[in-house]
């Protein structure tokens, strides 16, 4: 895709050598991967008019390009449900993170809608040096942290390698609403699988991918947090 070729060298021609917020979720739109709803802003006064337009309650992070980790430096507010919260929220972001990195250079700050919670997991692609473009799924929290529980298959992948791919899981009957969880919907986590599988295989100058977490209702999915990395080399096909 042609926009997607453009994002991609601009970021490359500035040096960096990963997408911002705003950058990696327009990507993962034109290749049909669910995200929030989104906007960059400059101000608070900006902020809360399109906050007004998404619907709180909304999450903000920070846009740089100094900075990959938005949580490790405080970039990240969640759980912000009205135009005073904001105001606040918005000002003490700004603060920290210009306190703890002062060398960043902070382009805006993304207001997104906060999605409800529900079932999380994680998914991702990687350009692996002996397989090429491979996929990743994980349940989320604990499940990937502890218990380690992911599989993987090597891109490009169809409807029946995604199902497989989900079913591997240890923790795969949570997924089908196991614990009190309402049951997951399969069909949009298959889509999504096989749209970042597609990602993957098109574009050359893609390292790295990470969709964490997605979050899983009983008939949608979102990938909340996106984060692509690209190789120096570029090598779009």
């Amino acid at each position: 895709m042609k926009e997607c070729e453009t994002i991609m060298q601009k970021i490359l021609n500035e040096g960096r050598s990963f997408t911002l917020i705003n950058e990696a979720q327009r990507i993962c739109a034109l290749h049909h991967i669910p995200t929030p709803p989104a906007a960059v802003t400059s101000n608070a006064e900006e902020a809360i008019l399109k906050a007004k337009e998404i619907g709180f309650p909304v999450v903000l992070k920070i846009v740089s390009p100094q900075i990959l980790h938005k949580s490790d430096v405080g970039g990240v507010v969640l759980n912000i449900n009205n135009k005073e919260e904001l105001q606040t929220a918005y000002e003490k972001l700004i603060e920290d993170v210009a306190r703890k990195v002062p060398s960043a250079k902070i382009l805006g700050i993304q207001l997104g809608k906060m999605m409800p919670a529900s079932t999380e997991v994680i998914i991702g692609g990687i350009k692996d040096p002996q397989f090429g473009p491979s996929i990743m799924f994980g349940l989320g929290g604990i499940f990937t942290e502890i218990y380690d529980d992911v599989a993987f298959r090597v891109a490009p992948i169809d409807e029946i390698d995604a199902t497989n791919l989900i079913h591997e899981l240890k923790g795969y009957k949570l997924l089908e609403g196991a614990r009190g969880k309402p049951p997951a919907d399969l069909r949009s986590i298959v889509k999504i699988l096989i749209n970042v599988s597609n990602l993957m295989i098109e574009h050359d100058s893609i390292s790295q991918l990470d969709l964490n977490p997605v979050i899983v209702y009983q008939d949608s999915a979102c990938a909340v947090d996106s984060r692509i990395i690209l190789n120096q080399t570029g090598g779009e096909k």
